[in-house]
Protein backbone atom coordinates (compact mmCIF):
# COMPACT_ATOMS: atom_id res chain seq x y z
CA UNK A 1 0.00 0.00 0.00
CA UNK A 2 1.36 3.50 -1.05
CA UNK A 3 2.73 5.95 1.76
CA UNK A 4 0.58 8.45 0.34
CA UNK A 5 -2.56 6.58 0.74
CA UNK A 6 -1.73 5.53 4.40
CA UNK A 7 -0.67 9.22 5.31
CA UNK A 8 -4.27 9.99 3.67
CA UNK A 9 -6.29 7.16 5.65
CA UNK A 10 -4.45 8.79 9.18
CA UNK A 11 -6.15 12.01 8.64
CA UNK A 12 -9.45 10.29 9.02
CA UNK A 13 -11.71 11.00 5.77
CA UNK A 14 -15.14 11.48 7.53
CA UNK A 15 -16.59 14.19 5.48
CA UNK A 16 -19.40 13.21 3.95
CA UNK A 17 -22.34 14.57 1.37
CA UNK A 18 -25.60 13.93 0.29
CA UNK A 19 -26.27 12.84 -3.52
CA UNK A 20 -29.96 12.11 -4.27
CA UNK A 21 -30.68 9.54 -6.84
CA UNK A 22 -34.08 8.50 -7.88
CA UNK A 23 -35.75 5.26 -6.93
CA UNK A 24 -39.45 3.90 -7.02
CA UNK A 25 -40.92 7.08 -6.18
CA UNK A 26 -38.87 7.66 -3.44
CA UNK A 27 -34.94 9.54 -3.90
CA UNK A 28 -32.32 7.44 -2.19
CA UNK A 29 -29.85 8.94 0.32
CA UNK A 30 -26.03 8.07 0.00
CA UNK A 31 -23.18 9.96 1.55
CA UNK A 32 -21.13 11.48 -1.14
CA UNK A 33 -18.04 9.89 -0.64
CA UNK A 34 -18.87 6.49 -1.42
CA UNK A 35 -20.72 6.73 -4.80
CA UNK A 36 -17.95 5.55 -7.11
CA UNK A 37 -19.61 6.73 -10.27
CA UNK A 38 -17.81 6.48 -13.74
CA UNK A 39 -19.23 9.66 -16.00
CA UNK A 40 -19.63 9.67 -19.68
CA UNK A 41 -16.77 11.22 -21.11
CA UNK A 42 -14.67 11.48 -24.93
CA UNK A 43 -12.84 8.58 -23.07
CA UNK A 44 -15.38 6.41 -23.25
CA UNK A 45 -17.00 5.15 -26.32
CA UNK A 46 -20.05 3.86 -27.57
CA UNK A 47 -23.89 5.00 -27.07
CA UNK A 48 -25.92 4.03 -24.38
CA UNK A 49 -29.34 2.96 -25.33
CA UNK A 50 -32.36 3.99 -23.36
CA UNK A 51 -35.07 1.82 -21.53
CA UNK A 52 -37.68 2.42 -18.85
CA UNK A 53 -38.27 1.44 -15.12
CA UNK A 54 -40.90 -0.84 -16.02
CA UNK A 55 -38.99 -2.50 -18.61
CA UNK A 56 -36.07 -3.33 -16.54
CA UNK A 57 -38.31 -4.94 -14.15
CA UNK A 58 -39.90 -7.11 -16.44
CA UNK A 59 -36.41 -8.03 -17.52
CA UNK A 60 -35.73 -9.60 -14.32
CA UNK A 61 -38.70 -11.45 -13.75
CA UNK A 62 -36.73 -14.78 -15.26
CA UNK A 63 -34.03 -14.76 -11.94
CA UNK A 64 -36.16 -13.32 -9.18
CA UNK A 65 -39.20 -12.01 -7.41
CA UNK A 66 -40.79 -9.01 -6.86
CA UNK A 67 -42.25 -8.51 -3.82
CA UNK A 68 -43.98 -5.21 -2.50
CA UNK A 69 -42.02 -4.05 0.74
CA UNK A 70 -43.63 -1.32 3.18
CA UNK A 71 -41.42 1.36 2.52
CA UNK A 72 -39.35 1.21 -0.59
CA UNK A 73 -42.22 0.13 -3.11
CA UNK A 74 -41.65 -3.03 -5.55
CA UNK A 75 -38.49 -4.63 -4.28
CA UNK A 76 -36.14 -7.88 -6.20
CA UNK A 77 -34.72 -11.19 -4.97
CA UNK A 78 -32.47 -13.33 -7.02
CA UNK A 79 -34.32 -16.67 -7.26
CA UNK A 80 -33.50 -19.20 -4.26
CA UNK A 81 -30.75 -17.44 -2.93
CA UNK A 82 -28.94 -19.03 0.33
CA UNK A 83 -29.35 -17.14 3.59
CA UNK A 84 -25.88 -16.47 3.43
CA UNK A 85 -26.08 -14.85 0.02
CA UNK A 86 -25.03 -10.93 -0.38
CA UNK A 87 -24.46 -8.90 -3.21
CA UNK A 88 -21.23 -8.25 -5.12
CA UNK A 89 -20.14 -11.46 -4.02
CA UNK A 90 -19.39 -13.39 -7.71
CA UNK A 91 -17.63 -11.15 -9.90
CA UNK A 92 -14.70 -9.35 -10.07
CA UNK A 93 -12.89 -5.65 -9.67
CA UNK A 94 -11.28 -3.78 -12.77
CA UNK A 95 -9.93 -1.08 -12.68
CA UNK A 96 -11.04 1.55 -16.15
CA UNK A 97 -9.07 3.86 -18.71
CA UNK A 98 -9.81 6.84 -15.93
CA UNK A 99 -8.51 4.75 -12.78
CA UNK A 100 -11.66 3.88 -10.83
CA UNK A 101 -13.04 0.28 -9.82
CA UNK A 102 -15.69 -1.03 -12.22
CA UNK A 103 -17.56 -4.42 -11.07
CA UNK A 104 -17.62 -7.38 -13.46
CA UNK A 105 -21.10 -9.04 -12.24
CA UNK A 106 -20.44 -13.12 -13.21
CA UNK A 107 -24.86 -13.47 -12.68
CA UNK A 108 -26.83 -12.22 -15.67
CA UNK A 109 -28.96 -10.45 -13.73
CA UNK A 110 -25.89 -8.52 -12.22
CA UNK A 111 -25.95 -5.56 -15.44
CA UNK A 112 -29.03 -4.42 -13.56
CA UNK A 113 -29.24 -5.18 -9.64
CA UNK A 114 -25.68 -4.67 -9.49
CA UNK A 115 -25.03 -1.41 -11.19
CA UNK A 116 -28.19 0.76 -10.46
CA UNK A 117 -30.42 0.81 -7.30
CA UNK A 118 -29.69 0.26 -3.62
CA UNK A 119 -29.86 -2.92 -1.43
CA UNK A 120 -32.32 -2.92 1.70
CA UNK A 121 -31.52 -5.73 3.99
CA UNK A 122 -35.11 -7.63 5.62
CA UNK A 123 -34.68 -10.21 8.55
CA UNK A 124 -37.25 -12.99 6.97
CA UNK A 125 -36.37 -12.59 3.20
CA UNK A 126 -32.42 -11.22 3.01
CA UNK A 127 -31.29 -8.75 0.99
CA UNK A 128 -33.35 -7.22 -1.77
CA UNK A 129 -32.64 -4.63 -3.97
CA UNK A 130 -34.83 -1.48 -4.63
CA UNK A 131 -34.52 -0.34 -8.54
CA UNK A 132 -33.11 2.90 -9.29
CA UNK A 133 -32.23 4.94 -12.32
CA UNK A 134 -28.50 6.11 -12.17
CA UNK A 135 -25.61 4.10 -13.05
CA UNK A 136 -23.05 3.49 -11.20
CA UNK A 137 -19.25 1.99 -11.81
CA UNK A 138 -19.18 0.37 -8.26
CA UNK A 139 -22.19 1.29 -6.03
CA UNK A 140 -20.19 -0.05 -3.18
CA UNK A 141 -19.07 1.43 0.09
CA UNK A 142 -15.50 0.52 0.94
CA UNK A 143 -13.41 0.39 3.91
CA UNK A 144 -9.82 -0.41 4.36
CA UNK A 145 -6.47 -1.10 6.76
CA UNK A 146 -2.65 -1.96 6.29
CA UNK A 147 -3.54 -5.05 4.84
CA UNK A 148 -7.52 -5.33 4.37
CA UNK A 149 -9.82 -4.32 2.13
CA UNK A 150 -13.65 -4.35 2.34
CA UNK A 151 -17.08 -3.14 0.20
CA UNK A 152 -20.23 -3.51 0.57
CA UNK A 153 -23.38 -2.52 -1.47
CA UNK A 154 -25.10 0.37 -0.54
CA UNK A 155 -28.02 0.60 1.45
CA UNK A 156 -31.31 2.22 0.01
CA UNK A 157 -32.74 5.16 2.41
CA UNK A 158 -35.55 7.29 2.53
CA UNK A 159 -35.48 10.60 1.18
CA UNK A 160 -34.19 13.37 3.47
CA UNK A 161 -32.66 10.89 6.00
CA UNK A 162 -29.34 11.88 7.06
CA UNK A 163 -26.88 8.86 7.09
CA UNK A 164 -22.85 8.58 7.82
CA UNK A 165 -20.21 7.27 6.09
CA UNK A 166 -20.73 3.38 5.26
CA UNK A 167 -23.53 2.37 7.25
CA UNK A 168 -23.40 -0.82 6.18
CA UNK A 169 -24.28 -3.45 9.16
CA UNK A 170 -21.55 -6.20 9.67
CA UNK A 171 -22.70 -8.96 7.74
CA UNK A 172 -22.70 -6.79 4.73
CA UNK A 173 -19.04 -6.48 4.05
CA UNK A 174 -16.57 -8.72 2.00
CA UNK A 175 -13.45 -8.34 4.01
CA UNK A 176 -10.55 -9.77 1.85
CA UNK A 177 -6.63 -9.58 2.16
CA UNK A 178 -5.41 -6.21 0.10
CA UNK A 179 -3.17 -8.23 -2.01
CA UNK A 180 -6.46 -10.27 -2.86
CA UNK A 181 -8.61 -7.50 -4.34
CA UNK A 182 -7.33 -7.71 -7.97
CA UNK A 183 -8.12 -11.46 -8.01
CA UNK A 184 -9.12 -12.06 -11.80
CA UNK A 185 -12.76 -13.99 -11.78
CA UNK A 186 -13.25 -16.90 -14.01
CA UNK A 187 -16.99 -17.58 -12.73
CA UNK A 188 -19.27 -18.14 -15.86
CA UNK A 189 -23.35 -18.63 -14.84
CA UNK A 190 -25.57 -20.67 -17.21
CA UNK A 191 -28.91 -18.00 -17.26
CA UNK A 192 -31.17 -21.34 -17.50
CA UNK A 193 -29.85 -22.49 -13.91
CA UNK A 194 -31.23 -19.14 -12.44
CA UNK A 195 -34.64 -19.60 -15.28
CA UNK A 196 -35.41 -23.09 -14.90
CA UNK A 197 -35.44 -23.56 -10.92
CA UNK A 198 -36.92 -25.58 -8.56
CA UNK A 199 -38.42 -23.77 -5.73
CA UNK A 200 -38.71 -26.57 -3.63
CA UNK A 201 -35.18 -28.10 -3.91
CA UNK A 202 -31.94 -27.33 -3.46
CA UNK A 203 -29.54 -24.22 -4.40
CA UNK A 204 -28.84 -23.71 -7.37
CA UNK A 205 -24.20 -24.46 -8.04
CA UNK A 206 -24.09 -20.63 -9.04
CA UNK A 207 -24.06 -19.94 -5.44
CA UNK A 208 -22.57 -22.18 -3.94
CA UNK A 209 -18.91 -21.13 -5.83
CA UNK A 210 -16.25 -19.15 -4.51
CA UNK A 211 -14.57 -17.33 -6.76
CA UNK A 212 -11.91 -14.69 -7.46
CA UNK A 213 -11.40 -11.83 -4.69
CA UNK A 214 -14.49 -13.81 -2.60
CA UNK A 215 -12.51 -16.69 -2.21
CA UNK A 216 -9.99 -15.56 -0.01
CA UNK A 217 -12.64 -13.19 2.00
CA UNK A 218 -12.17 -13.39 5.83
CA UNK A 219 -14.96 -15.24 7.76
CA UNK A 220 -18.00 -13.33 8.17
CA UNK A 221 -18.10 -13.27 11.96
CA UNK A 222 -14.52 -11.32 12.19
CA UNK A 223 -16.30 -8.86 10.03
CA UNK A 224 -17.68 -7.33 13.48
CA UNK A 225 -13.99 -6.45 14.40
CA UNK A 226 -12.85 -5.20 10.95
CA UNK A 227 -15.71 -2.75 10.58
CA UNK A 228 -14.12 -0.94 13.45
CA UNK A 229 -10.49 -1.56 12.61
CA UNK A 230 -10.55 -0.29 9.23
CA UNK A 231 -11.23 3.41 7.66
CA UNK A 232 -14.31 4.19 5.54
CA UNK A 233 -12.62 5.76 1.92
CA UNK A 234 -13.69 8.45 -0.32
CA UNK A 235 -13.24 8.05 -3.70
CA UNK A 236 -10.05 9.52 -4.33
CA UNK A 237 -8.60 6.84 -1.70
CA UNK A 238 -10.10 4.19 -3.31
CA UNK A 239 -8.53 5.01 -6.56
CA UNK A 240 -5.07 5.48 -4.72
CA UNK A 241 -5.47 2.31 -3.02
CA UNK A 242 -6.18 0.46 -6.62
CA UNK A 243 -3.59 2.28 -8.28
CA UNK A 244 -1.11 0.79 -5.71
CA UNK A 245 -2.53 -2.66 -5.28
CA UNK A 246 -2.31 -2.94 -9.14
CA UNK A 247 1.02 -1.32 -8.97
CA UNK A 248 2.41 -4.36 -6.60
CA UNK A 249 0.95 -6.90 -8.86
CA UNK A 250 2.98 -5.24 -11.96
CA UNK A 251 -0.16 -4.05 -13.57
CA UNK A 252 -0.64 -0.36 -14.52
CA UNK A 253 -3.04 2.17 -12.78
CA UNK A 254 -4.76 2.91 -15.98
CA UNK A 255 -6.88 0.19 -17.25
CA UNK A 256 -9.49 -0.75 -20.33
CA UNK A 257 -11.55 2.05 -21.69
CA UNK A 258 -15.75 1.59 -21.39
CA UNK A 259 -17.28 0.72 -24.40
CA UNK A 260 -21.02 1.08 -24.27
CA UNK A 261 -23.06 -1.13 -25.91
CA UNK A 262 -26.67 -1.06 -27.11
CA UNK A 263 -27.70 -4.49 -26.11
CA UNK A 264 -27.41 -6.97 -23.09
CA UNK A 265 -26.18 -9.74 -25.41
CA UNK A 266 -23.57 -7.29 -26.98
CA UNK A 267 -21.98 -7.54 -23.34
CA UNK A 268 -21.62 -10.71 -23.38
CA UNK A 269 -19.66 -12.20 -20.30
CA UNK A 270 -18.54 -8.42 -19.32
CA UNK A 271 -14.84 -9.63 -19.55
CA UNK A 272 -12.28 -7.05 -21.20
CA UNK A 273 -12.33 -7.89 -24.99
CA UNK A 274 -9.78 -6.85 -27.44
CA UNK A 275 -8.54 -4.01 -25.11
CA UNK A 276 -11.75 -2.36 -24.28
CA UNK A 277 -14.43 -3.03 -21.72
CA UNK A 278 -18.25 -3.92 -23.05
CA UNK A 279 -20.77 -2.49 -20.59
CA UNK A 280 -24.39 -2.44 -21.10
CA UNK A 281 -25.88 0.76 -19.19
CA UNK A 282 -29.05 1.87 -20.88
CA UNK A 283 -30.62 5.19 -19.33
CA UNK A 284 -33.67 4.15 -17.28
CA UNK A 285 -36.64 6.54 -18.15
CA UNK A 286 -39.34 6.34 -15.28
CA UNK A 287 -40.36 5.33 -11.67
CA UNK A 288 -41.42 2.11 -10.50
CA UNK A 289 -45.41 1.58 -11.08
CA UNK A 290 -47.33 1.69 -7.86
CA UNK A 291 -47.22 -2.02 -6.20
CA UNK A 292 -49.65 -4.42 -7.04
CA UNK A 293 -49.94 -3.84 -10.67
CA UNK A 294 -50.92 -6.52 -12.48
CA UNK A 295 -48.08 -6.64 -15.08
CA UNK A 296 -45.34 -7.70 -12.16
CA UNK A 297 -47.28 -10.73 -11.38
CA UNK A 298 -44.98 -13.42 -10.78
CA UNK A 299 -45.19 -16.76 -13.29
CA UNK A 300 -46.14 -20.08 -11.51
CA UNK A 301 -42.17 -21.60 -10.71
CA UNK A 302 -41.08 -24.60 -13.18
CA UNK A 303 -40.65 -27.53 -11.49
CA UNK A 304 -36.95 -29.47 -11.94
CA UNK A 305 -36.62 -33.37 -11.29
CA UNK A 306 -34.44 -34.25 -9.32
CA UNK A 307 -33.90 -37.95 -7.74
CA UNK A 308 -31.25 -36.98 -4.68
CA UNK A 309 -30.25 -34.43 -2.78
CA UNK A 310 -26.97 -33.48 -4.70
CA UNK A 311 -23.82 -32.96 -2.70
CA UNK A 312 -22.83 -28.96 -2.46
CA UNK A 313 -19.61 -29.67 -4.08
CA UNK A 314 -20.81 -31.08 -7.12
CA UNK A 315 -22.60 -29.28 -10.00
CA UNK A 316 -26.37 -29.11 -10.31
CA UNK A 317 -28.18 -30.52 -13.56
CA UNK A 318 -30.96 -28.86 -14.83
CA UNK A 319 -33.53 -30.11 -16.76
CA UNK A 320 -34.18 -29.11 -20.27
CA UNK A 321 -38.10 -27.70 -20.80
CA UNK A 322 -39.79 -29.78 -22.93
CA UNK A 323 -41.55 -28.20 -26.06
CA UNK A 324 -45.53 -28.38 -26.51
CA UNK A 325 -46.12 -30.88 -28.96
CA UNK A 326 -47.87 -29.29 -31.97
CA UNK A 327 -50.45 -31.10 -34.50
CA UNK A 328 -49.10 -32.33 -37.66
CA UNK A 329 -50.60 -33.70 -41.01
CA UNK A 330 -50.01 -37.57 -40.53
CA UNK A 331 -46.64 -39.46 -41.96
CA UNK A 332 -46.79 -42.44 -43.99
CA UNK A 333 -45.14 -44.98 -41.64
CA UNK A 334 -41.84 -46.56 -43.51
CA UNK A 335 -40.94 -49.95 -43.19
CA UNK A 336 -37.53 -50.05 -41.41
CA UNK A 337 -34.24 -52.07 -42.87
CA UNK A 338 -33.08 -55.59 -42.04
CA UNK A 339 -31.06 -55.33 -39.23
CA UNK A 340 -27.18 -57.57 -40.29
CA UNK A 341 -26.62 -57.43 -36.66
CA UNK A 342 -28.44 -58.15 -33.69
CA UNK A 343 -29.90 -55.16 -31.26
CA UNK A 344 -28.50 -55.06 -28.51
CA UNK A 345 -31.34 -54.57 -25.31
CA UNK A 346 -32.07 -51.31 -24.35
CA UNK A 347 -30.96 -50.12 -20.50
CA UNK A 348 -34.37 -50.19 -18.67
CA UNK A 349 -35.25 -46.47 -18.29
CA UNK A 350 -35.41 -45.56 -14.07
CA UNK A 351 -37.95 -43.24 -13.33
CA UNK A 352 -36.76 -39.81 -12.11
CA UNK A 353 -38.95 -38.84 -8.93
CA UNK A 354 -39.07 -34.97 -7.68
CA UNK A 355 -37.77 -34.29 -4.32
CA UNK A 356 -40.85 -33.76 -1.72
CA UNK A 357 -41.13 -30.06 0.01
CA UNK A 358 -39.23 -32.06 3.22
CA UNK A 359 -36.52 -33.33 1.40
CA UNK A 360 -35.71 -29.97 -0.18
CA UNK A 361 -36.70 -28.78 2.88
CA UNK A 362 -33.86 -31.28 4.92
CA UNK A 363 -31.23 -30.38 2.54
CA UNK A 364 -31.13 -26.60 2.58
CA UNK A 365 -31.13 -27.18 6.32
CA UNK A 366 -28.36 -29.47 5.92
CA UNK A 367 -26.53 -26.99 3.42
CA UNK A 368 -27.31 -24.53 6.14
CA UNK A 369 -25.23 -26.56 9.00
CA UNK A 370 -22.44 -27.22 6.47
CA UNK A 371 -22.14 -23.51 5.24
CA UNK A 372 -22.07 -22.57 9.65
CA UNK A 373 -19.57 -25.38 10.52
CA UNK A 374 -17.32 -24.15 7.68
CA UNK A 375 -17.57 -20.90 9.00
CA UNK A 376 -16.77 -21.75 12.30
CA UNK A 377 -13.75 -24.16 11.10
CA UNK A 378 -12.25 -20.58 9.46
CA UNK A 379 -13.34 -18.67 12.13
CA UNK A 380 -10.92 -21.47 14.56
CA UNK A 381 -8.29 -21.49 12.44
CA UNK A 382 -7.68 -17.52 12.14
CA UNK A 383 -8.15 -18.14 16.17
CA UNK A 384 -4.96 -20.41 16.19
CA UNK A 385 -2.68 -18.01 13.75
CA UNK A 386 -3.79 -14.81 16.34
CA UNK A 387 -1.42 -15.77 18.47
CA UNK A 388 1.88 -15.68 15.98
CA UNK A 389 0.00 -13.31 13.95
CA UNK A 390 -2.06 -10.58 15.57
CA UNK A 391 -5.11 -9.34 13.35
CA UNK A 392 -3.47 -5.89 13.99
CA UNK A 393 -0.10 -4.68 14.39
CA UNK A 394 0.21 -3.77 18.05
CA UNK A 395 -2.19 -6.07 19.76
CA UNK A 396 -1.97 -8.05 23.07
CA UNK A 397 -2.82 -11.25 24.26
CA UNK A 398 -6.15 -9.72 26.39
CA UNK A 399 -7.01 -7.21 23.13
CA UNK A 400 -6.96 -10.66 21.27
CA UNK A 401 -9.21 -12.25 23.83
CA UNK A 402 -10.93 -9.96 23.88
CA UNK A 403 -11.51 -9.69 20.09
CA UNK A 404 -11.59 -13.37 19.39
CA UNK A 405 -14.51 -13.38 22.09
CA UNK A 406 -16.51 -10.64 20.08
CA UNK A 407 -16.27 -13.07 16.75
CA UNK A 408 -17.93 -15.89 18.70
CA UNK A 409 -20.66 -14.52 19.83
CA UNK A 410 -21.07 -12.80 16.30
CA UNK A 411 -20.88 -16.42 15.15
CA UNK A 412 -24.10 -17.22 17.07
CA UNK A 413 -26.27 -14.23 15.74
CA UNK A 414 -24.98 -15.02 12.51
CA UNK A 415 -26.41 -19.04 12.67
CA UNK A 416 -29.68 -17.31 14.37
CA UNK A 417 -29.92 -14.68 11.41
CA UNK A 418 -29.60 -16.73 8.51
CA UNK A 419 -31.66 -19.99 10.33
CA UNK A 420 -34.27 -17.39 10.38
CA UNK A 421 -34.00 -16.34 7.00
CA UNK A 422 -34.48 -20.28 6.10
CA UNK A 423 -37.51 -20.87 8.02
CA UNK A 424 -38.94 -18.28 6.85
CA UNK A 425 -38.81 -19.13 3.66
CA UNK A 426 -39.75 -22.81 3.83
CA UNK A 427 -43.03 -21.52 6.15
CA UNK A 428 -43.98 -19.29 2.97
CA UNK A 429 -43.62 -22.61 0.60
CA UNK A 430 -45.99 -24.09 2.44
CA UNK A 431 -48.30 -21.57 3.09
CA UNK A 432 -48.51 -21.27 -0.65
CA UNK A 433 -49.04 -24.81 -1.16
CA UNK A 434 -51.25 -25.60 1.20
CA UNK A 435 -53.57 -22.44 -0.84
CA UNK A 436 -52.49 -23.39 -3.98
CA UNK A 437 -50.90 -20.12 -5.58
CA UNK A 438 -47.30 -20.23 -7.08
CA UNK A 439 -45.80 -18.95 -3.78
CA UNK A 440 -44.91 -15.30 -5.81
CA UNK A 441 -47.65 -13.14 -4.53
CA UNK A 442 -45.91 -10.62 -5.99
CA UNK A 443 -48.98 -7.71 -5.51
CA UNK A 444 -49.55 -8.77 -2.13
CA UNK A 445 -49.07 -5.63 0.21
CA UNK A 446 -47.54 -7.87 3.02
CA UNK A 447 -45.24 -10.05 0.58
CA UNK A 448 -42.57 -8.62 2.49
CA UNK A 449 -43.96 -6.50 4.64
CA UNK A 450 -42.99 -9.31 7.36
CA UNK A 451 -40.43 -7.26 9.10
CA UNK A 452 -41.04 -3.45 10.40
CA UNK A 453 -37.04 -3.09 10.54
CA UNK A 454 -36.16 -3.94 6.61
CA UNK A 455 -34.87 -0.93 6.10
CA UNK A 456 -32.89 -0.61 8.98
CA UNK A 457 -30.87 -4.29 9.29
CA UNK A 458 -31.77 -5.91 12.19
CA UNK A 459 -28.28 -6.39 14.16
Amino acid sequence: MSTTFVASLALGLATSGTLFHSASTLSLVAPQQEVQQVPYNPQERGSRSTTTCQQLMQSLLAYGQWYSHPQFGWVWQPHDVQPWWQPFSVGEWIITQNGTPYWRSGLPFGWAAEHYGSWTFDQDRGWLWVPGNDWSAAPVSWRATNGVVGWAPQIATLANTQTGPCPQPPWAWIFVPSNRVMTTSNFSVAEQELISRDRHGTWGAWAHESDGATAHRFPEPRNVNLLESTQCLGAADVNGLLASLAADRGRTAKGPPITFVTTRSQMGSGRVTNGVLPIYAPFIDGNPPAPGSTFLVNPPAQSVQRAIPIARSAPIPRAQPVGRATQTQPLTPVQPAPSVLPTPPSAPITPVTPLTPFDAFTYQQESLDEYHASQYDALKQLHSADASKPPMPGMTPAQIAAWQKKEQREMQRMAARQRRILDAKQSQVNESDETGSSGAAAGSSGAAAGSSGAATPTK
